[in-house]
Formats: structure tokens, sequence, C-alpha cells
């Protein structure tokens, strides 16, 4: 699978935001200011999974329609991953 600029400008804007919260706990900023930056990193995370799974299962299902099978065991392995990132 090859990951599109979209999936990869939303982990480097995670990656960004992780290393500001650092900088802020060394800074020995507010704990709620802390939590709420760690609660935009985590978002940011499960929007990218879900776009992995999304388009994972796009392309395993037309591999699979390709090879003649209905897809069926590509939406199971896309909902064990989603499952796995909560």
């Amino acid at each position: 699978m090859e990951y599109n600029a979209k999936i990869v400008n939303r982990l480097k804007r995670s990656d960004g935001q992780l290393h500001g919260v650092l900088n802020m706990i060394e800074e020995g900023k507010d704990c709620a200011d802390i939590v709420t930056q760690l609660s935009a990193v985590r978002s940011g995370i499960d929007r990218a999974i879900s776009l992995i799974v999304a388009e994972n299962l796009v392309e395993c299902v037309q591999e699979n329609i390709k090879e003649g099978s209905n897809g069926e065991e590509a939406i199971q392995q896309a909902i064990q991953l989603l499952m796995k990132s909560r």
C-alpha cells in the first residue's frame, strides 16, 4: 500500500504536536493545557489510522474482486485493525 501525502502530513502534524507537548512539560506548563494537546495528538493519530484502514480496505476489496473473491476477508481484517486501534 502506498501512503498518500494526506496521511503523511497528518502524522507529521501529530509528531510536531507531540514535540510541543514535551516542551510544555519541560517548561512546567499547566496540566490542563498538556492534556488538551495530548488529546489533539491522539485524535490526529486516530484519524490517520482510520484513513490507512479505509484505504487498505478499498485496495484489498478491489484486489479480491479481481481475483474472483467477494472481499469478505479484507472487510473482516479492516474491522480487526480498527478494533485494535481503540
